[in-house]
């Protein structure tokens, strides 16, 4: 997906290095939660989705995390079958959210209260019941836009530094956490990205924390995109 560096030459070398540059956090904060490296095949990733999701949250980290060559689904909430996102795409799923290594939770709907979607699936209680079920044994959790309240209503923000759609800040504020007002902010074990597009940064940011600088700027390169801002991260825990 990616051109090879014999067949473009030097200015290709220079254009790599700065994307390269482009996907790192700048000064405030150090790469690296990852202790050890792997492949991306041995990681399965679902991305959670229900009746009323937004279609970029979702699709946005399902082709950067695909094309990173991770072992990525979208997953439903109470059971295979057929979902409809907000704007009327319908998709048939095969499974429903088990004990991945990776989660990501989206959004949709939650700033009008709209029957169906985050804030409908809040009310119920049943997705966030399994998102902390699922937090249990999976590496990290995260989410894009306002599928960071989904994971504030089950708890698993309290505490901590996260971020969601800008205009939602004081709600989330409200589950008392720490909002950061960046795209992307990675707290270890809970990553959430802002609205919309920032699902992108969010896979691109997981690409480069599980696999490294290199294949994240390969990705990159393959969709024709780079981080629009810097990733906040906390300081990460020492390996061993």
């Amino acid at each position: 997906m990616v051109a090879s560096n014999a067949t473009t030459g030097g200015r290709a070398s220079t254009t790599t290095r700065w994307m390269a540059d482009s996907l790192r956090t700048t000064a405030r904060m150090p790469l690296a939660h990852r202790c050890a490296g792997g492949e991306p095949g041995q990681m399965r990733i679902e991305i959670v989705i229900f009746d009323g999701f937004d279609e970029l949250d979702a699709f946005g980290p399902f082709e950067v995390l695909s094309s990173a060559g991770f072992d990525v689904e979208l997953v439903a909430v109470r059971g295979a079958g057929p979902v409809r996102s907000m704007r009327g795409v319908r998709l048939d799923l095969r499974s429903t959210l088990g004990r991945p290594d990776g989660v990501i939770v989206v959004g949709g709907g939650w700033l009008n209260r709209a029957d169906e979607g985050s804030w409908a699936e809040a009310q119920t209680g049943v997705l966030p019941e399994r998102l902390a079920a699922a937090a249990g044994s999976a590496r990290w959790m995260a989410s894009v836009c306002t599928g960071g309240m989904l994971l504030a209503a089950a708890g698993l923000l309290t505490g901590r530094n996260a971020t969601t759609n800008r205009n939602a800040y004081d709600e989330l504020r409200a589950y008392r956490v720490n909002v950061i007002e960046e795209r992307v902010v990675d707290d270890g074990d809970r990553v959430t990205a802002g609205a919309l597009t920032a699902g992108l940064d969010l896979g691109l940011w997981l690409t480069e924390r599980e696999l490294g600088p290199e294949r994240a700027t390969a990705v990159a390169a393959g969709i024709d995109f780079s981080l629009r801002s810097p990733v906040w991260t906390r300081p990460p825990t020492p390996c061993g």
